[in-house]
């Protein structure tokens, strides 16, 4: 669906671009590049996806939606029709211009409805807020999402469908919104048909004359299907039938490297104490810090058990990295994370194994010796993690 969107809108692009220059009778060499701009970075993403080296290629894609929203809006709104009247036009001339005009108009109704269209093809919601955030549009999608009564909302209105605990995170986050940092994302609870669900909103500041607006998309999390809806965070994650098929892949390139276990150790209470929606969401966000940190590349992390991950660490810094935040007891490692207005510190058990180029392990036994250094940490009191092999 998204990538029907991007097609779209990049012919919309196009379209905006070549009838404003017919308009204007004049190429207005900032929507040309921009156009080529975004062409060429779409290019990129899917021919030659591996120039992406500082994103994964669905954060890429989805950041580059976003963008491709704004970049659309910006040119469209930037389609005027410039009509200069004169004291001495004929009958002929006023019957051209009339002509004109109704082109134009018939133009700009078509570009209207080919977007309220696209928009209703998208899975998600859309938020439009005013520049002075005392109010807002949003799409159908987004009002059959929480609920709501109507598509024109004061903030008010909107922040009496969010849950109790939810509302100051929620209204900080959007507020904190600038040039300086202008994406922004927030998860919070809204009330529907009597009960709470959770909701994932994805916003991004952009500026027109002077002003500041923003743009969010809205979309609930299922938690029975949440792997299939948190798609980064969990879903791509591979098992560890992958992760032994990966070591014995790295294991020929005679480098030494750290198997590292993680089992989130009070995820448990967590789920106890806020429930089970609440506990995955904070190993989502967990896991995607660890994944910025410390597993970049797709495949080198996996997921063992349901509160139990591996890591595979390459590179010596990163490991050196790890390894003072597990000595040190860092926030690197013990991550306090909010969700809605849930704050829990998130913190693991770790076991550590060091493989060299001369050891004997293979795969299977590496695995066994991650876990019995993960059982070992789990017993010790006094710290929460154990190596192997150093």
């Amino acid at each position: 669906m998204n990538e029907l969107f991007v097609y779209i809108s990049l012919g919309l692009m196009v379209l905006l671009f070549i009838l404003s220059s017919l308009v204007y009778k004049k190429i207005r060499i900032w929507k040309l590049i921009i156009v080529i701009i975004t062409g060429v970075a779409y290019g990129i993403i899917r021919l030659i996806p591996d120039l992406i080296t500082f994103l994964t290629i669905e954060e890429a894609t989805e950041y580059y939606t976003y963008i491709l929203y704004l970049v659309l809006i910006v040119i469209a709104i930037t389609f005027k029709n410039k009509i200069k009247i004169t004291q001495n036009l004929t009958d002929y001339d006023f019957f051209e211009l009339e002509k004109e005009l109704e082109e134009v108009k018939d133009t700009s109704d078509l570009l209207r409805l080919r977007f309220i269209s696209t928009i209703g093809l998208l899975n998600e919601g859309l938020i439009f807020y005013d520049d002075n955030l005392e109010g807002m549009f949003i799409t159908e999608k987004a009002k059959e999402i929480i609920n709501a009564e109507n598509v024109d909302l004061t903030l008010d209105d909107y922040v009496s469908y969010i849950h109790e605990e939810d509302k100051t995170e929620y209204i900080q986050t959007i507020k904190k919104a600038n040039k300086k940092n202008p994406n922004y994302e927030v998860k919070y609870r809204v009330k529907k048909n009597g009960s709470y669900i959770w909701v994932v909103e994805k916003g991004k500041t952009f500026f027109h004359k002077n002003k500041s607006f923003l743009l969010s998309s809205l979309k609930g999390i299922d938690m029975k299907l949440f792997p299939e809806t948190m798609i980064h965070e969990l879903d791509s994650i591979p098992n560890e039938e992958k992760l032994s098929h990966v070591i014995a892949q790295i294991r020929k390139e005679k480098e030494p490297f750290h198997l590292v276990l993680m089992h989130l150790t009070n995820i448990p209470d967590i789920n106890k104490r806020f429930g089970r929606d609440v506990g995955n969401l904070m190993i989502a966000e967990y896991i995607k810090k660890m994944r910025y940190h410390f597993a970049k590349d797709f495949n080198t992390i996996f997921r063992i058990t349901g509160i139990e991950f591996a890591l595979v660490i390459k590179e010596n810094q990163k490991y050196e990295v790890l390894k003072r935040a597990l000595v040190s007891g860092g926030d690197l490692i013990n991550l306090r994370l909010n969700i809605g207005g849930i704050q829990q510190v998130v913190y693991p058990n770790v076991g550590v194994v060091r493989h060299d180029p001369w050891s004997n392990y293979e795969s299977d036994d590496l695995i066994n010796l991650g876990q019995k250094a993960l059982e070992e940490a789990i017993r010790n009191n006094k710290k929460n993690y154990s190596i192997f092999g150093e």
